[in-house]
Parts: C-alpha cells; sequence; structure tokens
C-alpha cells in the first residue's frame, strides 16, 4: 500500500521538479520533467522562450487536453483511492498527449527557442544526463528517445575519461538514494503538500553537494562544454505544480 501511495503521489506530481541554487542543475522527481509539455501552459518557461501569442493560439488545443488529462488524474485518485485500470487508462492518455504536445511544440517554436528549450531540458535531467543511453532498464522505466539524445550529445561534448564516470556514478547514486528516502519518507500517510515543501528543501541540499562534487571532477574544458550545453540558469521550482494545502 506504501508503494502504491507514493506511485499516485508521483503521478499527480507530473512534471514536478524540485527547486536549487541558481548555478545548480536540477533533477526531475521520478524522472526529468517533460518540458515539451510545460512549455504549452507554464507561464515562466513561455516567458523564457519568449513565445509569442500566435504560437499560444497555435498550442492552445494540445495545451487544453494536457489541462483536462491532469484535472481527470488528480480526481481519479483523490481522498487516497486507487483503481489500477483507471490508472493504466490515464497513464496511456497522458503518454498520447505527450507525444501531440512534442509535434506542436517541435512545428510552432523558432530554432532559437527550441535551442533554449533543449537547454532547459538539460537543466531538468541533471545528473540523468551524464547516463548512457543504451543501458538496459526495467520495462517502462527508462528514458524517452528524446533524452536519450540529449544524454548521447551531453556524452560527446563532454568527453568524460573512464575515472570521472566512475567518480559521477558515485556521486549520483548516492544522491538517488538519499532523495529517494527522503520523498518516501514524505509519502508515507498520504500525499502532503507541506511535507512535500519539506523534503524539496532537504533534497535541494543534497543535490547542490552532489553537484559540487560532480562539478570538482570537471576539466576546465569540460566545464566550458557543460556551460554550453546548459545555457543561461532556468528557475526550475517554477516549473513545480502548485499543490492545495491542507485546511
Amino acid at each position: 500500500m506504501r508503494a502504491i501511495r507514493c506511485l499516485v503521489a508521483a503521478v499527480l506530481a507530473a512534471g514536478l521538479v524540485t527547486v536549487v541554487a541558481a548555478k545548480q542543475p536540477v533533477v526531475g522527481f521520478g524522472g526529468a520533467g517533460d518540458v515539451n509539455s510545460l512549455v504549452l501552459t507554464n507561464v515562466t518557461l513561455q516567458e523564457d522562450l519568449k513565445v509569442t501569442d500566435a504560437q499560444k493560439t497555435k498550442m492552445k488545443t494540445v495545451a487544453d487536453k494536457q489541462t483536462e488529462i491532469n484535472k481527470e488524474m488528480r480526481e481519479a485518485f483523490t481522498g487516497g483511492k486507487f483503481d489500477k485500470d483507471k490508472f493504466t487508462e490515464l497513464r496511456e492518455k497522458q503518454t498520447k498527449a505527450a507525444e501531440e504536445a512534442k509535434k506542436v511544440v517541435e512545428d510552432t517554436l523558432t530554432a532559437d527557442q527550441k535551442k533554449r528549450l533543449k537547454q532547459i531540458s538539460i537543466q531538468v535531467m541533471a545528473f540523468s544526463v551524464f547516463n548512457d543511453p543504451d543501458a538496459k532498464v526495467g520495462k517502462g522505466r527508462g528514458p524517452t528517445e528524446a533524452q536519450k539524445a540529449i544524454m548521447k550529445e551531453v556524452g560527446e561534448a563532454l568527453k568524460l575519461t573512464d575515472k570521472q564516470k566512475s567518480s559521477v556514478k558515485g556521486v549520483t547514486d548516492d544522491f538517488a538514494k538519499e532523495s529517494r528516502e527522503v520523498f518516501t519518507d514524505a509519502f508515507t500517510g498520504g500525499f502532503d503538500a507541506e511535507k512535500m515543501e519539506a523534503a524539496n528543501k532537504k533534497v535541494d541540499k543534497l543535490r547542490k553537494d552532489a553537484w559540487t562534487k560532480v562539478e570538482a571532477e570537471l576539466d576546465g574544458t569540460q566545464k566550458t562544454a557543460w556551460k554550453g550545453l546548459v545555457g543561461e540558469p532556468f528557475d526550475t521550482a517554477k516549473l513545480r505544480p502548485v499543490a492545495p494545502k491542507k485546511d
């Protein structure tokens, strides 16, 4: 039952990312956030990309569909209820909507906007960009094709040595384990916005410390390449949906 509560909370928090200091990258809770979907409705992201009113109009139909699916997901699990068939149905709808979002974003944004969106995607992916895109993972747990492409691009740009890869993996594995424990603790007894906020702050500190260690492994050339990949810092906390607090 505890695992189910955590699963449901993770789905309800789709797109959730934890906040960090401005120069630190972030990682999405339960995986990297889908910025293609978020750009349809997130005001801060649209402002950063300088999305025009005409572009917003082109994306409106898919944006409305995303909003409706998220509403269905919240309503389906209100009060801690869990229906496996309903969950599967909604997840399939989310996947299809995400594919539609990717296409409309690709067709609507300019080259410069898409370049910036990729930079923000890398900031959201954070430590996972160092993963092997060809590594085998459990069914349904792997990165998307877009995320694999980003991992490959980062790998080719940084050219980490085997020693660096081993060191980075050790640091990020520790971070993943510790942050997972923090979030699991936060979800005990069901989703609670205040507990989630406190968990985010704890993970912020863990991530900041982990990134300092990872950055120490990069040489000057690699640090320059990394800066080009991620661009200017984006406040990824602004991508996090606001959960209602308890009365």
